[in-house]
């Protein structure tokens, strides 16, 4: 391996000299400025940039280079704030937790809670150039960083976390959407109990896990995530990874599991998390987090409850917009997944009082959004079906429908595919087209359910039931069998079981007509 020791002349100097040759005496390619005599390079400045972009790079950890990383206005040696720049370049570019080819080294003399969180995303190690104590666990984790894939699969270089080092590494590698990140996901989180390392890189993993829809796995994620951090002591850069488990990981799932009242509580907790660390990328996330979950509450309130919910998703919205600006700026990705969650905020209001206004509000936000957001992405598509369903609203059914088709054509997201063949089901009833709508919400409720969104799954089901339960059951619904459903169970959940068990009940008699008790049946699938 490569290596490149980054520190400054001024105070860390014998923690270098020692680092180099612990590495070196053991096989290492090992870089620094001490070898500058001998190679005379013809700028030094291009010598700093190779070295740092094709090696991976030891930072010694020092007060002067602390503060050469940190200020721009530290111009006692010019020479390692240039080169603590390019290193602070390398780690951004890197952006994630796992794999990234910086190391920082901590002689015994400095806090390594005290360390910027700029350095506490890495993998901090310890080392005392007087004892070379911790020397054994640089070199493995330089090992670990040397990732080998063999046809496709990661070799194991080492056990515990060293491997979970390794497999982060391969993860961060590859597309979120690719089937081999998704199974190197699965692993991490199967073997994750305890794993501090898992935890430092949820956004990669829980990414990964949502590209791929599947809500079982963001849920045991973050399980594990939280159990972990809760046992364990952060660091001081750490602090606020719960915040990001709590709003990323939890509140999306519960969301997605149809348990608003608990999805809304988490984004609150981890926003106000975020907000005493200063992770204010996270609070915002939270925000709007938060934001959508009372959209959801005011669709499926009560008339008399909705404008409460509508009242605070706004506010939170506006709060989330506000702050995303501040850090991103007014044209960034982020603010037009806002701009998305406004239309589809004015689209629910239309959908409560007839307003045409309304309409073409949320019209002309989702094309604000369309110009901020990039085509292909995930909330891209997300927003073309918003499109299609403001195409519904506006009884323009064909335009709506080109609309959906172009996703489930080209989507590579489960969960945004599945979403498509329901608002196409839609648009297709709209235009009395029965069996092609069928068709349509079969996929969706197979995909909704392989994803483990139960309650989206159900209500496809349902729609299938009232347009033709033959399809699903050996019975017919009445329209007086699904009014009395509808009354007695809001939960779509509970109308598919009550229907199937009277389906069952039915077949045990043996041929005899089974009048459904639907009120008894709905007790007991509510109860079971």
């Amino acid at each position: 391996m490569a290596i490149f020791v980054s520190y400054s002349s001024s105070d860390g100097g014998p923690a270098a000299s020692a680092v180099v040759g612990a590495l070196r005496s053991r096989g290492f390619d090992v870089l620094w400025d001490g070898d500058l005599t001998i190679i005379h390079p013809l700028s030094i400045p291009a010598w700093m940039e190779t070295a740092v972009r094709d090696r991976t790079v030891l930072v010694i950890v020092s007060d002067d280079y602390l503060k050469a990383l940190l200020s721009n206005d530290f111009l006692e040696r010019r020479g390692v704030r240039y080169e603590a720049g390019l290193v602070r370049h390398k780690i951004y570019h890197h952006g994630g937790a796992n794999g990234c080819a910086v190391l920082p080294v901590v002689p015994p003399d400095i806090d390594a809670n005290a360390l910027p969180s700029v350095l506490q995303q890495l993998v901090i190690h310890r080392f005392d150039p007087r004892t070379l104590h911790g020397e054994e666990e640089l070199v493995r984790s330089l090992g670990a960083l040397e990732v080998v894939e063999n046809g496709g699969e990661v070799m194991q270089v080492e056990q515990g976390v060293h491997r979970s080092r390794v497999t982060l590494a391969a993860l961060e590698a590859h597309p979120p959407s690719s089937a081999f990140a998704y199974r190197l996901a699965h692993d991490l989180v199967e073997q994750g109990e305890g794993d501090l390392e898992l935890a430092r890189a949820f956004d990669s993993v829980v990414a990964v896990a949502k590209a791929h829809g599947d809500v079982r796995l963001v849920s045991r994620l973050s399980q594990v995530c939280l159990k972990t951090l809760s046992s364990t002591l952060p660091l001081k850069g750490e602090s606020a990874l719960m915040a990001k488990v709590l709003v990323s990981g939890k509140a999306w799932h519960l969301l997605r599991e149809h348990r608003f009242s608990q999805a809304a509580s988490v984004a609150e907790e981890g926003t106000q998390i975020a907000k005493k660390y200063r992770d204010l990328t996270t609070a915002a996330r939270g925000q709007r987090a938060h934001a959508r979950v009372f959209l959801h509450m005011a669709m499926e309130a009560m008339p008399y409850d909705r404008e409460f919910y509508l009242r605070n998703c706004e506010h939170l919205l506006i709060l989330a917009t506000t702050l995303y600006r501040s850090i991103c700026g007014p044209t960034s990705e982020e603010v037009g997944v806002c701009a998305s969650l406004h239309a589809e905020k004015q689209l629910l209001r239309y959908e409560m009082t007839g307003e045409r206004d309304l309409l073409a509000g949320a019209g002309e936000s989702a094309g604000i959004a369309e110009g901020l957001l990039t085509p292909g992405t995930e909330p891209y598509h997300w927003l073309t079906v918003l499109q299609a369903r403001l195409c519904l609203a506006a009884r323009k059914y064909n335009e709506g429908k080109e609309f959906v088709s172009s996703v489930i054509a080209t989507a590579d997201f489960p969960e945004v595919v599945a979403r498509s063949h329901q608002v196409r089901a839609d648009l297709l009833l709209a235009t009395r087209e029965k069996s092609e709508a069928v068709r349509d919400l079969l996929v969706a409720e197979e995909l909704f359910r392989r994803l483990g969104c139960d309650y989206a799954a159900a209500t496809c089901w349902w729609t299938i039931a009232k347009i033709d339960s033959t399809k699903l059951v050996s019975f017919r619904l009445s329209a007086a069998d699904v009014q009395r459903l509808e009354d007695l169970a809001p939960d779509p959940r509970d109308r598919r079981l009550a229907v199937l068990a009277h389906e069952l009940r039915a077949a045990k008699r043996l041929g005899r007509r089974c009048v459904p008790d639907w009120a008894c049946l709905v007790d007991r699938v509510q109860h079971a």
